[in-house]
């Protein structure tokens, strides 16, 4: 059966893609923390989005059956509930077939049960699933810069932090280069963007990091390091945590997932990174920062634990 029948119509494949589409906002929402009876504008969502208004139409319309949004005639479409309630799995959506794939691709990567070289054919059949629906989810993966096409129609996983020694030399370098950005003569944080990162750590600590999406914290874990990268303006700095935030991202997706507690307190020691940069003590920021990256070090992923014992 391919992909559960759902590509053997038009519409089944019109409602998958719009139930994505309704994860997307529900991301959106979350991400702004928007208040029940916020107004979810077609417009603003459809510019948000890259989109025209007729999917992010349709999408709405599917949360409004939902009982996620409600839709008032001749003003508008308004959340039910807050943002911070609408976590994964809790508000009536199905996971996908490309969430499903999306999730198994990921793991099994990181499991080491797929090759760095990626054989379209091999995962259809693999995973039991359609071309179609194969091609969209390495082209998701790409755009997340977990794989990248090779010459001609093949793909390819980019390397990632896999085993235990690159996990630990990752990590001493990181020790190096963050810690030292914060230390760079020409270090200067924007203090819009300081303010920005402080409201959006304030509030994944208040009330957000056990409802947000895992892929949501990971991104939030990459914006912070690689603001203190462009705030160093050293491009070579900011080209190597870039790096860095590129090579973690497979192993924080399962790990954000396997371990939110520590999620949420490493979301603490950003915010109080940024607190003391804020006030200009800089010194106490990068030893702060030296901490933090000493800690994440210490306390392995059960995979990375795994796969230490056994070498």
């Amino acid at each position: 059966m391919q992909d559960g029948q759902a590509e053997n119509t038009g519409t089944a494949e019109v409602n998958q893609f719009h139930a994505e589409l309704a994860r997307k906002i529900v991301g959106v929402a979350c991400e702004h923390g928007y208040p029940a009876g916020y107004q979810l504008k077609e417009q603003w969502l459809a510019s948000e989005l890259g989109l025209s208004r007729s999917p992010v139409r349709a999408a709405l319309h599917l949360l409004g059956r939902l009982g996620v949004v409600e839709t008032i005639p001749n003003q508008g479409c308004f959340l039910t509930r807050p943002a911070k309630e609408l976590g994964e799995g809790n508000w009536g959506l199905v996971q996908t077939g490309e969430e499903r794939l999306y999730n198994a691709l990921s793991r099994d990567r990181y499991a080491r049960r797929l090759e760095q070289h990626i054989n379209v054919t091999g995962l259809v059949r693999r995973y039991n699933t359609s071309r179609s629906l194969v091609e969209r989810v390495l082209s998701r993966l790409a755009d997340e810069g977990l794989v990248e096409r090779e010459t001609g129609r093949g793909w390819r996983f980019v390397p990632t932090i896999d085993n235990p020694s690159v996990y630990v030399e990752s990590y001493r370098f990181r020790l190096t280069i963050e810690p030292m950005a914060i230390r760079d003569p020409g270090f200067s944080p924007d203090s819009n963007r300081l303010g920005e990162l402080k409201s959006l750590h304030e509030e994944l600590i208040a009330e957000l990091a056990h409802t947000l999406p895992s892929r949501r914290l990971v991104e939030v874990d990459a914006e912070f390091h690689e603001a203190i990268g462009a705030w160093s303006n050293n491009r070579f700095i900011l080209q190597a945590i870039q790096q860095q935030t590129r090579l973690r991202r497979l192993m924080e997706f399962q790990f954000s997932a396997a371990e939110p507690e520590r999620m949420t307190q490493s979301c603490r020691e950003h915010l109080a990174i940024l607190n003391a940069l804020e006030a200009g003590e800089r010194e106490k920021a990068a030893n702060l920062m030296r901490q933090h990256i000493e800690v994440s070090r210490d306390v392995l992923p059960e995979f990375v634990r795994d796969l230490r014992g056994s070498r």
